[in-house]
């Protein structure tokens, strides 16, 4: 297989592709030798042949223990090198991994495996505990896989290497047939799982490699396991810090910088990129700005999963003497669709987002199509019932493009419900409504003002949360969130703003300093930027909930719930 391009893929060149992890074995062929798995925990490495030989040997025993082709695959590990391998290895045999986030609790998780009916759990002895806990919820799994380690009623298997094992061939897929499913994290609703093509995947990881210009052999600093699966498919070493994935707010700021600046634990050379949640860069550059950091050679920081404020872009490219920060916007059923670097945020549009008009998102992703339409919670079937918005005006964010999914998975009945509400048919292609409001402004480049779900309908006009809370976090040391009380249309605004004191606390800033400003500065700056004097400004006495898988998106129904 060549390399190819994501107009090939938009334009439909090629009819038929190899299965996507046909990506590794290809760069294994041409360049064997380069590194393709670092684990900083284990010291544990693998080249791209190594690599390519496990996840075919892996293959070969998960068919040897009853996994089929098409089988649905209930997946849970929690280290990257695992990870990747896993998930490759069932691509390989044909089988496609559904990926559930545990963090979004056991309930959730059990609604996911009973509407998805995997035949096979194959994951970590915890995975099997929850088997027992919620029997019913995983009544068609049929084949019990533990990951090196035992369980009764449960057959084990070793992912280390094996020279005696064969090789099983790859199972050969059309670009339309389902890889994955992935679920999205449930933060502004139930949990949805998002069907992934071969094709859309092979397309994202080429959009992906040609947007950044990332080159085969750069360094990969992965702190989201996700995200690594691309940084390998695109030839990237990726390493995976010393760090709980679960949890990314909690990474070691210490050890972040050690993975950037000596990733490969021999003093070879620093990272090329790094992808991590806004949540981990919120403390690290904190960190990175007390120390004087510098890290030479660092061409790129990838981060998303929530908005970036131009602070946070202003601290990390302090430290990016050769570099620049980059926060790709999308979504598990949308990514990429649209880039901005952090450079041109700081020089060209921070002014505007402190001023209270949205977020910068950037440029669109190449063959992706973004429409404006009047917002509303109905369900919209096709295109010529969409209300298009002219430039400069705020509406629904809907997209379509290659890297786009066409539907989510037709499980259950709620999944049947979100594609209604989710899902616009225009001709035989299909738009995705991102759930997020925003506007594209005279040079065609996407602004952000918030998801849709948390729009405040006041008797003075809608509010939409970013442009309320930039606000505010231009004079306030910490975050805000802007909640409601009431129902649409009739609700009071209320922007709750975050203690600065547990903040710096929760990012390990002990003993720090902090001068908080009255509340009142707060509602004297939204009253001059927004002309609104309707919005009640409360004190929050603690740290914000945020969602589990980035740790940064705040969780605004939460907060609205307990103002009662």
């Amino acid at each position: 297989m060549t390399e190819v391009t994501v107009r090939e893929f938009a334009e439909g060149v090629i009819h038929q592709q190899p299965n996507a992890c046909e990506l590794i074995h290809e760069i294994a062929r041409k360049d064997p030798g380069i590194l393709a798995l670092v684990d900083r925990k284990t010291g544990d490495r693998l080249t791209f042949a190594e690599l390519s030989t496990r996840i075919a040997k892996i293959a070969s025993r998960l068919h040897a223990l009853g996994v089929r082709p098409r089988d649905r695959v209930a997946l849970f590990v929690a280290d990257g090198p695992r990870f990747v391998t896993l998930v490759n290895a069932l691509f390989h045999l044909g089988a496609v991994p559904v990926l559930i986030d545990p963090g979004m609790g056991l309930d959730n998780v059990a609604t996911c495996i009973r509407e998805q009916k995997p035949r096979v759990l194959l994951g970590i002895v915890k995975a099997q505990v929850l088997r027992l806990l919620k029997r019913s919820s995983f009544a068609s799994v049929k084949v019990n896989i533990v990951v090196d380690g035992g369980f009764p009623g449960a057959t084990t298997l070793h992912t280390d290497g094996d020279d005696k094992d064969s090789y099983l061939a790859m199972f050969r897929q059309a670009r339309d047939q389902p890889a994955a499913v992935l679920y999205t994290s449930g933060s502004t609703g139930t949990p949805k799982g998002v069907l992934y093509t071969h094709g859309m995947l092979m397309a994202q990881s080429v959009a992906i490699r040609d947007i950044f210009h990332i080159a085969r052999g750069d360094v990969d600093v992965c702190c989201f396991l996700p995200f690594a699966l691309f940084s390998v498919a695109m030839g990237t070493t990726a390493v995976f810090p010393a760090m709980d994935f679960r949890h990314p707010a909690k990474a070691s700021p210490d050890e972040i910088f050690a993975a950037l600046t000596n990733p490969l634990g021999d003093g070879s050379r620093s990272a090329t990129s790094a992808f991590a949640s806004p949540a981990l860069w919120e403390p690290f550059s904190h960190a990175a700005a007390a120390n004087q950091a510098s890290i030479a050679g660092l061409k790129r920081v990838l981060t998303a999963g929530a908005p970036v404020s131009p602070q946070l872009h202003e601290r990390l490219l302090a430290a990016l003497p050769d570099g620049d920060v980059w926060t790709p916007y999308g979504a598990t059923e949308a990514l990429p669709v649209a880039f901005m670097n952090g450079r041109a945020v700081v020089a060209e549009t921070a002014v505007q987002t402190r001023q209270g008009k949205g977020t910068c998102v950037g440029t669109l992703a190449p063959n992706i199509e973004v429409r404006i339409i009047a917002v509303t919670d109905d369900a919209i079937a096709t295109i010529a019932d969409a209300n298009a918005l002219p430039r400069g005006q705020v509406g629904e964010i809907i997209v379509r493009g290659p890297c786009v999914t066409r539907a989510y998975d037709e499980t259950s009945d709620r999944a049947t419900d979100a594609n209604a509400r989710s899902k616009i048919k225009d001709g035989d292609t299909v738009w995705h409504r991102m759930g997020d409001v925003g506007s594209l402004d005279a040079t065609g480049r996407l602004w952000f003002y918030g998801r849709k779900a948390h729009r405040v309908e006041a008797a003075a006009g809608v509010l939409y949360s970013i442009p309320a809370e930039a606000v505010a976090e231009t004079v306030w040391p910490a975050r805000a969130a802007l909640v409601w009380q009431g129902e649409r249309p009739n609700q009071t605004p209320v922007l709750l703003l975050e203690s600065p004191h547990k903040a710096a606390l929760a990012r390990g800033q002990k003993g720090v300093v902090i001068d908080t400003p009255n509340v009142d500065v707060v509602s004297q700056a939204l009253s001059a930027a927004l002309h609104r004097t309707d919005i009640e400004v409360r004190l929050f006495p603690a740290v914000f909930p945020v969602d589990r898988r980035h740790n940064a998106k705040i969780e605004r129904e939460t907060l609205a719930a307990g103002l009662g």
